[in-house]
């Protein structure tokens, strides 16, 4: 060896069905179970960010509520008038969460690609105070989501009259 250090590599041997998921041509996994998988993902998230905003809703939070959307997010309550971004919603749940009382939605479609999923469902509001006190509002319901960086949160939710 002539006082040389000669570097040695250990080399692992795999068997071919160890190989067969890296090699080129080999067994992939279907893209239909990928999507499959994000898409439950991805309802998961917005399952969990849903049943936080029922709750800030039903238990009068307005500051808690408002983080759930992005700062630059568009909210058209039952209502029907227009807030844009974080100081006009909190202003809008100030105002009428007192008045509003527990609120449900109902999801019937969910469709998700990249960064942004769709919630199209109904909606059920009661209403406990002031002149319409011991009523319901429903209608249909339209909630976009938007992922930036690992968090998803509210980007605009229209609440239509029914």
């Amino acid at each position: 060896m002539n006082g040389r250090v000669v570097p040695m590599f250990l080399m692992t041997v795999m068997g071919s069905g160890q190989l067969a998921a890296q090699a080129p041509g080999g067994e992939q996994v279907p893209r239909g179970s990928v999507m499959a998988e994000y898409r439950a993902e991805v309802l998961t998230q917005v399952n969990s960010l849903l049943q936080d905003w029922g709750e800030d809703w039903a238990q009068d939070h307005p500051d808690e509520l408002t983080e759930l959307y992005w700062e630059d997010a568009l909210l058209i309550p039952p209502g029907g008038e227009l807030r844009r971004g974080h100081a006009e919603i909190l202003e809008y749940f100030n105002g009428t969460l007192a008045e509003h009382g527990h609120i449900e939605a109902f999801m019937l479609d969910f469709d998700a690609s990249g960064g942004m999923a769709q919630v199209f469902g109904n909606y059920m509001l009661s209403i406990q105070q002031g002149a319409e006190a011991g009523t319901q509002k429903t209608g249909p319901l339209i909630t976009v989501y938007l992922r930036r960086g690992r968090r998803w949160k509210i980007r605009s939710q229209v609440f239509f009259p029914s």
